[in-house]
């Protein structure tokens, strides 16, 4: 299979897409992230080899990314920095979110999913 090619969607259901929708969650509370890195963990041994693959790279880095981030806006905060440091890993956040998941929405992996950026 190429890695541009469209694999028609089963009947189950689809793991990626709902821890997607976890992370997009997390935006709020931050429980909906820890879901779907549970799921993008879960799912990693069966998606290898295919273009889901990069999908469960791109969201656990996009997990663990984002966690540092939080904890440094917090370390930071007593300095008044800290809340521009929330403020950029929420957009860096939302923006890796849709990215990702309209990649995923076309069944296309990610060119780089190991990057922190959004190549």
């Amino acid at each position: 299979m190429s890695e541009n090619e469209i694999v028609p969607r089963s009947g189950k259901s689809d793991m990626g897409m709902i821890a997607y929708i976890c992370f997009a969650l997390g935006i709020f509370t931050g429980l909906g992230a820890i879901a779907g890195v549970v799921i993008a963990y879960m799912q990693q041994g069966q998606d290898r080899g295919t273009w889901r693959e990069s999908h469960d790279v791109w969201l656990i880095r996009t997990f663990w990314v984002a966690l540092a981030g939080t904890i440094i806006g917090w370390i930071t905060m007593f300095i008044l920095i800290g809340w521009l440091v929330f403020l950029a890993v929420a957009v860096w956040y939302i923006v890796r979110l849709v990215k990702g998941w309209m990649a995923y929405d076309r069944q296309q992996p990610l060119a780089n999913p190991e990057s922190l950026m959004f190549d």
